[in-house]
């Protein structure tokens, strides 16, 4: 008795591809699990047309979850995570290296699991920033080294240019010396002045009212070309040497009234340190005190009030400034005997004092104000008193003022 293997039905012809129904819209086929033949195959009796359409109906719901999800459409198990955020409006940074370790590193809520997230994250961004804070260092250590070295250089270079300048300074020297010592027209004046000013203590003076020898005029001469080339020819910086050749001599390179002005102020400021004032007595105590200077002193601190208060729109702004500076007023106590007819006029110190705020321009006012004070010093306002009986000791005060010591307040003059 033979047993036979049951065979599997042999699968029937394929119909023509024009007779096989056709689908409303060409689709991607998905194949995601294998077809098994077993028992299950179709029969003769079913048709591939039939299961060909269970699969495309399997694929089109498997199609249609693909676009609910890729459209927005939350399937039940899918959720937005929940969002969590730090109050930047405190400051923490005592925290930041508090965290050790996490107390739920599983079963915890969505709203801790995020913060986690957040905190890991920033983390990652903490060593990234501290090894670039590394990388920044080294090169700050590398510019360091290269700048102290340039600056041992710099030290250095410093070090040998003093040696050279102290060098060169030298032959300079050396080169002046010689040249001053060269036969020429100029250094045979320079040598006859040094034996002048050896002789008589002092610098000649170019005089016209005196008479002097010939060599002194021309020494004199000499000395004031020198003072016209230093003043307007830069020769003190062309020809160093015989400009301090003739200051050793005593020869001041400024102008005359400019160095009379300097020697007096000082001489006010003196007295300010010695008596802690700048009042200074009447011209009949000066005199009976018997110090030429202290007279000196009064005619000069004289004719500078006089010449401010009644004068002041052709002063220089920068010798009011000294004045004030110092604390010097300009007030009545010092002016002429028209002081008493000045008590309701303002206060000349507050007039000085805006003249040089304002650069050397006056307002309305304070030009009324001068003229005020011209007037009232004016000769007719002094016959007037003079014809009361007033105001005699005054007015032999004003004609001391055109003594020979006139002279020397007019030279000073500013």
């Amino acid at each position: 008795m033979s047993s036979s293997v049951p065979q599997p039905n042999p699968l029937p012809p394929l119909p023509p591809i024009g007779d096989l129904p056709m689908p409303d819209s060409l689709e991607v086929m998905t194949v995601t699990e294998p077809v098994a033949l077993d028992a299950s195959a179709p029969t003769e009796g079913e048709s591939l047309v039939d299961d060909s359409s269970k699969r495309g109906v399997k694929r089109r719901r498997s199609n249609e979850n693909l676009s609910n999800i890729e459209g927005g459409q939350e399937s039940a198990d899918y959720s937005d995570p929940p969002v969590v955020a730090i109050d930047e409006s405190e400051d923490h940074s005592n925290l930041a290296h508090a965290f050790k370790q996490r107390l739920f590193p599983k079963d915890c809520s969505d709203t801790l699991s995020t913060a986690y997230f957040q905190r890991d994250a920033t983390v990652q961004e903490r060593k990234q920033l501290r090894q670039n804070k590394r990388i920044v260092l080294s090169d700050l250590k590398a510019l360091r080294e290269q700048f102290y070295a340039k600056k041992k250089e710099l030290l250095v270079m410093n070090s040998s240019l003093k040696a050279n300048s102290k060098k060169l300074g030298g032959w300079n020297r050396k080169v002046f010396d010689l040249e001053l010592q060269e036969s020429c027209p100029w250094n045979d004046k320079l040598q006859k002045l040094r034996d002048y000013v050896g002789e008589n203590g002092k610098l000649p003076e170019l005089n016209q009212r005196k008479r002097g020898s010939g060599e002194e005029k021309m020494l004199a001469t000499f000395i004031a070309s020198a003072k016209n080339k230093v003043n307007n020819h830069n020769f003190a910086n062309k020809k160093p040497h015989r400009a301090m050749a003739l200051e050793e001599l005593g020869v001041n390179w400024r102008n005359e009234n400019e160095a009379k002005f300097e020697m007096m102020f000082q001489k006010l400021l003196d007295y300010k340190k010695e008596h802690g004032t700048f009042r200074i007595p009447s011209l009949k105590l000066c005199q009976e005190s018997g110090c030429k200077e202290l007279v000196k002193l009064h005619h000069w601190v004289f004719t500078h009030v006089a010449a401010f208060r009644y004068q002041l729109p052709t002063k220089k702004v920068e010798i009011a400034k000294r004045f004030l500076d110092v604390g010097f007023s300009f007030e009545r106590w010092y002016a002429t005997n028209t002081h008493v007819f000045e008590r309701n006029l303002p206060k000349f110190d507050d007039i000085i004092r805006r003249y040089v705020q304002n650069g050397g321009k006056m307002t309305d006012e304070d030009v009324r104000v001068v003229k005020a004070h011209q007037a009232l010093s004016s000769p007719k306002k002094k016959k007037r008193k003079q014809s009361k009986g007033k105001g005699k000791e005054d007015e032999e005060k004003l004609e001391q003022l055109t003594t020979a010591d006139a002279d020397v307040l007019n030279g000073a003059t500013v």
